[in-house]
C-alpha cells in the first residue's frame, strides 16, 4: 500500500486534536494532564483509513508556544500538513510559526482546515478565508492550498476533508524502498514481553524483523525483535510509515527522543554542516556571524554557531527574508545527509528564526570557494549531485557506501547513474574519484618523481613507497596506485625492481662521485669472492654512507655488481667465477656438499654461507637435506 504521513499544525486551542479524533476516531491526547487541561502537550498518533490503497498516519502536534520543540519533533517527516485555524479567531501567532516551520522543513503539500465553523456565520467565514489566503501569501508566497471548513463537533465537512487528503496523497512523490534506513526516534518506552520499544516516522529505507540496527548517539547495536504499524504487526516497514520497533537487549534510556535508528555502518554523527540558510521574513532580528543558535534536525535539538562566508562576498549577518551560505558548527553531533531540512531558533529568547537545507557534510575550515558546488548540489540533476560530491572529495575520493549520504540519493539511483557517460567519475579500490582528481594525481606523481630525481641526482630510481608517502597528504593511496600503474603501462615512468623512475632519467654523478664510483667497483672486484663488507667500504674509501649506497644501487643497475647480501656485493666478473666454481664442485654429479663448495670456492665460512644462499636464490642450486642440487 502507498503510505504517507499527515501532520497537524496551528495555534493552541484551534481544535487540532478534536479534528484528528473526528477524522480517525482516535483520542491522541495520551496523558491525563492533557485531557484534564484540554491542552495537547506532546505528540499524538493515529491511523487514518482512506480508500484507494492508501495507508496514512496522522501526527497531532501541540500548538502552545511552550511546546514548539515537541511540535518540531512531530513535524519532521510529514508529507502533508493540515493547517488548522479556528474560524472564530482566524490566523494567530502560532499559526504563522507552525506554517513557517513546515515550509522550512520542505513540506509542499497542505490543506487549510477551518475548524469550529458551527460557531460563525457565512460572512465571518468569508472574512476568515480572506485572512488565511493573506497569511499563506505572506509565508508561502502563494495561496494554492485548498481551504476546507469543518466542524469536529457536528461532523460537517469531515468527509470532504478525508476525500481531499486522499486526492492530495496521490500527488506525493513515490518513495524509494531501497534507500538507506533511517528513523528519528520520537518516543521510547518499555512494554512487558516486548522489551524496549521506540517509535518514529521512517524517513527512508526498509527494515525487516530480525535486522541489525544501530542507534545514535549512544552507538549501540541491537536486533529488531518485532515491528508494528499502528499496533498491527509487520514483517517489514518502509518509508513514510509510523513505526514501532522493539529492540533486543536495549534500554529505553539508550534511545531517547532525538536518537536515530539506522541500518548500515555508513551513517555517523557530524559536527559540521555546510548549508543554505534562510531567515524568515518575519524574524525579529538577523542572524549574526558566530551567533549561537538552536538547530533542529529530525527529532534532535543541538546547539551550534553560525559561520558565515568570509571575504569580500561574505556578510556579517543574514537579515529577515534573506538567504546565505553558511557552516553550522555543532556542539553535539547530528545524523544528517545532503538534502536534509532543518529549523533554526534563537538560543534566547527561543523563537523560530529560519532554517535551511544541508549541502555538504563536514566541510573543511576554508569552505568559501565550495559554495558554487553547493549550489549545484542543491539545484542540479541527480548526475550533477554525484559529480559534484565526488569532485568535492578531491584527491582523497569518497567511499562508495558514503555516496548516498553525500548526495542524498538512494544507492539504486546512484548505481543507475554511475554508467552514465555524462559522469566523469570512476572507482578505484572501493573509492570514487573525479577524472579531474586523476589528472591532478598524474601531474603530481610526475612532478614528485622529477623533484626526487633532482634531490638525489645520483640515484637511478625512487622507491614506490617514497612516492606514495609524498602524495599521501593530497591523494588516496588507491588513486596513487592506479595512476602509477597507468603511467607504467604508458611508459611515462619505468619500474626497475622496487624502484621507479621517469622515462629518460639517468643517474648523474659529479666528478668526485665518478671517481668514487670507479674506486668502489675496483675495491669490490679486487676482493674476488671475498670482497670488503659494505660496512667496511665506506671508511676504506672515505665515502659517506648515503653516497656509498647510492653508488652500489647504480652499479647494480648497470650490471657491474651483484648483490649477495646486505653486506656483500660481487663484481660481475667475480659473480661469473662463482657460478663456474659452483659447477666444478659437483664433479659431474647431481649432488654437492658444503665441503665440495668450500674446496672449489676457497672462501671462509663468513662468505661461504651467503654465497651458497645467493646461488639458491638465483636458482643455480637448490638446497635439500642431503646437499645441493645443480639446477641451472
Amino acid at each position: 500500500m502507498r503510505a504517507f504521513v499527515v501532520g497537524t499544525a496551528g495555534h493552541v486551542d484551534h481544535g487540532k486534536t478534536a479534528l484528528v479524533r473526528a477524522l480517525t476516531g482516535v483520542e491522541t491526547d495520551r496523558w491525563r494532564e492533557e485531557r484534564e487541561r484540554g491542552l495537547t502537550i506532546d505528540l499524538g498518533f493515529a491511523p487514518l483509513a482512506l480508500d484507494g490503497g492508501l495507508e496514512a498516519s496522522v501526527v497531532d502536534v501541540p500548538g502552545h508556544e511552550d511546546f514548539v520543540k515537541n511540535m518540531l519533533a512531530g513535524a519532521t517527516g510529514i508529507d502533508l500538513v493540515l493547517l488548522v485555524i479556528a474560524a472564530d479567531e482566524g490566523p494567530m501567532p502560532q499559526t504563522r510559526e507552525h506554517l513557517s516551520i513546515v515550509r522550512l522543513l520542505g513540506v509542499e503539500h497542505g490543506i487549510v482546515v477551518l475548524t469550529k465553523t458551527d460557531l460563525v456565520d457565512a460572512d465571518w467565514l468569508d472574512l476568515c478565508r480572506s485572512a488565511v489566503r493573506e497569511e499563506l501569501e505572506q509565508v508561502l508566497g502563494h495561496a494554492a492550498w485548498p481551504i476546507i471548513p469543518v466542524s469536529s463537533s457536528t461532523g460537517e465537512g469531515i468527509q470532504r476533508l478525508r476525500t481531499e487528503i486522499g486526492k492530495r496523497a496521490h500527488t506525493l512523490r513515490a518513495s524509494d524502498d531501497t534507500d538507506l534506513f533511517r528513523l528519528p526516534v520520537d518516543r521510547s518506552f518499555s512494554v512487558a514481553g516486548a522489551g524496549t520499544v521506540v517509535t518514529g516516522t521512517v524517513w527512508s529505507g526498509t527494515l525487516h524483523v530480525g535486522d541489525e540496527v544501530r542507534v545514535l548517539p549512544c552507538g549501540r547495536s541491537a536486533r529488531v525483535r518485532s515491528l508494528q504499524v499502528h499496533a498491527a504487526a509487520r514483517e517489514a516497514v518502509g518509508p513514510r510509515r509510523r513505526c514501532a520497533l522493539s529492540l533486543v537487549g536495549f534500554e529505553p534510556r539508550e534511545a531517547p527522543r532525538g536518537s536515530v535508528v539506522l541500518a548500515g555502518e555508513e551513517w555517523r554523527e557530524l559536527r559540521r554542516l555546510g548549508v543554505r540558510l534562510s531567515v524568515l521574513a518575519h524574524s525579529p532580528r538577523p542572524v549574526h556571524r558566530g551567533q549561537r543558535v538552536r538547530i533542529y534536525l529530525g527529532t534532535r535539538e543541538v546547539l551550534g554557531r553560525v559561520r558565515l562566508r568570509a571575504g569580500a562576498e561574505g556578510a556579517d549577518a543574514v537579515g529577515p527574508g534573506d538567504e546565505a551560505w553558511a557552516v553550522l558548527d555543532l556542539e553535539q553531533g547530528l545524523v544528517a545527509r545532503v538534502g536534509d531540512r532543518f529549523v533554526v531558533r534563537f538560543y534566547s529568547p527561543v523563537v523560530t528564526i529560519g532554517g535551511g537545507i544541508v549541502a555538504e557534510l563536514e566541510p573543511p575550515i576554508r569552505w568559501g570557494e565550495r559554495v558554487e558546488a553547493w549550489g549545484r548540489m542543491l539545484s542540479g540533476t541527480a548526475a550533477d549531485r554525484v559529480q559534484t560530491a565526488v569532485a568535492l572529495a578531491g584527491g582523497k575520493g569518497i567511499e562508495g557506501e558514503r555516496l548516498p549520504l553525500v548526495t542524498g540519493l538512494s544507492p539504486g539511483r546512484i548505481r543507475a547513474l554511475c554508467g552514465s557517460p555524462e559522469l566523469r567519475v570512476f572507482a578505484a579500490g572501493g573509492r570514487w574519484f573525479a577524472r579531474e582528481a586523476e589528472e591532478r594525481a598524474r601531474w603530481e606523481l610526475r612532478e614528485t618523481l622529477a623533484r626526487l630525481h633532482d634531490s638525489r641526482p645520483r640515484a637511478p630510481g625512487v622507491s614506490r613507497e617514497a612516492v606514495r608517502s609524498q602524495l599521501a597528504s593530497g591523494f588516496a593511496l588507491e588513486l596513487v596506485g592506479q595512476v602509477m600503474e597507468a603511467l607504467l603501462r604508458e611508459g611515462t615512468i619505468v619500474a626497475e625492481g622496487p624502484e621507479i623512475r621517469l622515462d629518460g632519467h639517468e643517474a648523474r654523478l659529479t666528478a668526485p662521485e665518478r671517481r668514487a664510483h670507479a674506486r668502489l667497483l675496483a675495491a669490490i672486484d679486487s676482493g674476488g669472492l671475498e670482497p670488503p663488507l659494505v660496512s667496511e667500504l665506506g671508511s676504506q674509501l672515505e665515502v659517506p654512507d648515503e653516497l656509498l649506497h647510492d653508488l652500489l644501487r647504480l652499479l647494480s643497475r648497470e650490471g657491474k655488481v651483484e648483490r649477495v647480501s646486505p653486506e656483500i656485493y660481487l663484481s660481475a666478473r667475480s659473480a661469473a667465477r662463482l657460478r663456474e666454481a659452483a659447477e666444478r664442485a659437483f664433479h659431474g654429479r647431481s649432488l654437492a656438499l658444503p665441503t665440495d663448495f668450500k674446496r672449489e670456492l676457497a672462501v671462509t665460512r663468513k662468505y661461504l654461507i651467503p654465497l651458497l644462499e645467493h646461488l639458491d636464490r638465483m636458482q643455480v642450486t637448490r638446497r635439500t637435506e642431503d646437499g645441493r642440487l645443480w639446477i641451472a
